[in-house]
C-alpha cells in the first residue's frame, strides 16, 4: 500500500495526536494494574505483565493504527467524523473487553493452603463475596494473605467437595475455611522445614542471601512460603507474627 507524500504526512500527525493521547490512558491503567491490581510480585509471577501487554497492544498500537489506515483529510467532513466515531468505537470495545479480563483476573485474595500458596479471583468465590475489600478483616495485606484450614476428616472433605459442585465455589476461596492472621503464622511456622528443604534443595538460594542482606535480617528472624504463580514463582517473607516482609524470585 502506497501513499503520497502530503497524504502520509497528515496520517502521520493524525497517528502521532492519537498515539498522545493513548499514552496517557495507558499510563494511567499501567499504573492502576502494577500498584493496584496486581503489586509485585504479583505483576511478574500471577498475571500483571500479561495484562499490561494486553491493554499496551490495544490502546498503544491497533487504536492508532487504525487511524493510520483510514485517516484521510480528502474525505468530506461527515466521512472523516464518521472514521473517527468508528476508530472511537473499536478501541473503547476493544480496550474496555482486556481491561476487564485484566482486573476480573486479578489477585483478590492469595491463599495459605496444605502446602500451597495459590491466588484467588473474585470469580472463584461463586458469588458469595460481596465485595474483595470484605476479605480485608483476615489480613492487612493488599491482596490479603489468608490461611485456609482445609480439613483433613472424611466429612470436612465432603462438605468442601459440596459446596464446590454446588455453591461452584473452588477450595481455595471457601470462606468457612479462612482463619485469622494469628493462625496463619502458626501455619507459617509449621511449614518453615519443608519450605527450607524446598528453597535450598540445589543449594543455598542467592535471592534469599541477597534479601537478607538488603534488609538487615538472618534467616532465622524470618519465615518464607512459596507462591505458586500462574506464570512463574516468588518466595513471600514473613515475619514470626505473619505479617509479609517482602519477596523474592
Amino acid at each position: 500500500m502506497q501513499f503520497s507524500k502530503p497524504l502520509l504526512i497528515t496520517k502521520l500527525k493524525a497517528t502521532a495526536v492519537h498515539l498522545s493521547m493513548s499514552i496517557a490512558v495507558f499510563i494511567y491503567l499501567a499504573y492502576q494494574i502494577y500498584y493496584n491490581w496486581y503489586p509485585e510480585p504479583y505483576f511478574t509471577v500471577d498475571g500483571g505483565w500479561q495484562g499490561i501487554r494486553l491493554v499496551g497492544a490495544v490502546d498503544l498500537v491497533l487504536g492508532p493504527f487504525i487511524t493510520f489506515l483510514i485517516f484521510d483529510l480528502n474525505k468530506s467532513r461527515r466521512a472523516i467524523l464518521f472514521d473517527l466515531v468508528t476508530i472511537a468505537v473499536i478501541q473503547i470495545a476493544v480496550l474496555t473487553y482486556g481491561i476487564y479480563l485484566t482486573y476480573s483476573q486479578r489477585p483478590v485474595a492469595v491463599v495459605v493452603m496444605d502446602q500451597f500458596v495459590l491466588s484467588a479471583t473474585m470469580e472463584q468465590y461463586g458469588g458469595k463475596l460481596g465485595s474483595a475489600d470484605d476479605l480485608q478483616r483476615f489480613s492487612d495485606e493488599k491482596p490479603p494473605i489468608i490461611y485456609s484450614d482445609f480439613p483433613l476428616d472424611r466429612e470436612g472433605i465432603d462438605e468442601v467437595q459440596r459446596i464446590k459442585i454446588e455453591d461452584k465455589v473452588l477450595e481455595l476461596a471457601q470462606l468457612q475455611l479462612y482463619r485469622s492472621r494469628s493462625e496463619l503464622a502458626v501455619a507459617l511456622q509449621e511449614r518453615q522445614q519443608a519450605a527450607r528443604e524446598l528453597l535450598e534443595r540445589d543449594g543455598p538460594s542467592p535471592a534469599f542471601v541477597d534479601w537478607l542482606q538488603q534488609n538487615g535480617k538472618t534467616a532465622d528472624e524470618v519465615l518464607i512460603l512459596r507462591f505458586e504463580g500462574r506464570y512463574g514463582q516468588a518466595w513471600l517473607v514473613f515475619d514470626f507474627a505473619g505479617r509479609l516482609l517482602g519477596y523474592f524470585l
